[in-house]
């Protein structure tokens, strides 16, 4: 019994850590009006939106706190359908 549950956690992680690999993400770029944006893609059409949005979010957050300063997110637009098309996620913020 011991070792089906300590397989059970271990095939969770496994899971996990290919979830993260799931996505592709574009550097930090400045928008014509003056924001910046991250865009986050989906490899495959049956990753979660909210896993792309996340992803995004958190390139954002990281990208500001390295100017010491908090990520401030304007307007999330978003393309594809789950399980037809690949999905993508561009987060437009600024750095306050």
């Amino acid at each position: 019994m011991k070792r089906r549950i300590v397989l059970l956690v271990i095939g969770a992680a496994g899971a996990m850590g290919s979830l993260s690999a799931c996505t592709a993400i574009t550097g930090v770029t400045p928008t014509e009006d003056g924001h910046l944006a991250v865009t986050c893609s989906s490899r495959w059409s049956l990753v979660s939106w909210n896993h792309i949005r996340k992803t995004s979010v958190k390139k954002a957050q990281s990208y500001c706190s390295s100017y010491h300063k908090q990520m401030h997110e304007v307007t999330v637009h978003s393309a594809g359908l789950r399980g037809v098309t690949r999905q993508s996620v561009e987060v437009v913020f600024d750095c306050i």
